[in-house]
């Protein structure tokens, strides 16, 4: 029998993660056209945590979105991050999109030009104690 080298087992090629769901909430967005900071958002991922403190900001490069963080003595340091770039990609997706989502709406609510000069048939008055709650 001729001298053989033992045969190597096959590597398989891991399979990526299964990502849990992710469903961001724009719950802020700054009327300021000046300042560089869009929004606040908050993420919940897989039905089990909720991220407070995600900012959409706008960069030279276009809207980015940064995650909760602490200053520390050499910078910025995150205090909720993704572990992989395709999670990053997913979260920084469901933000971006909610946000979206959420100009579209202020778009549609907003009165045009000519409802703004128009007066109405009849006063509006507010309720006593009524509040309005944003999410």
């Amino acid at each position: 029998m001729p001298n053989q080298a033992p045969k190597k087992p096959v590597q398989q090629a891991k399979p990526a993660p299964k990502l849990p769901s992710v469903r961001a909430d724009v719950y802020w967005l700054n009327p300021d056209e000046d300042s560089t900071i869009r929004a606040n958002a908050s993420l919940t991922i897989g039905g089990a945590f909720k991220v407070h403190g995600i900012k959409v900001v706008s960069g030279s490069k276009g809207d980015f979105v940064s995650m909760p963080s602490y200053k520390s003595g050499d910078g910025y340091k995150d205090i909720f991050h993704a572990v992989t770039a395709d999670a990053r990609q997913q979260m920084n997706d469901a933000v971006l999109a909610a946000y979206e989502q959420k100009l579209a709406e202020q778009t549609q609510d907003a009165p045009t030009e000519e409802q703004d000069m128009t007066e109405p048939d009849e006063p509006v008055e507010a309720e006593e104690g009524a509040s309005m709650t944003m999410q």
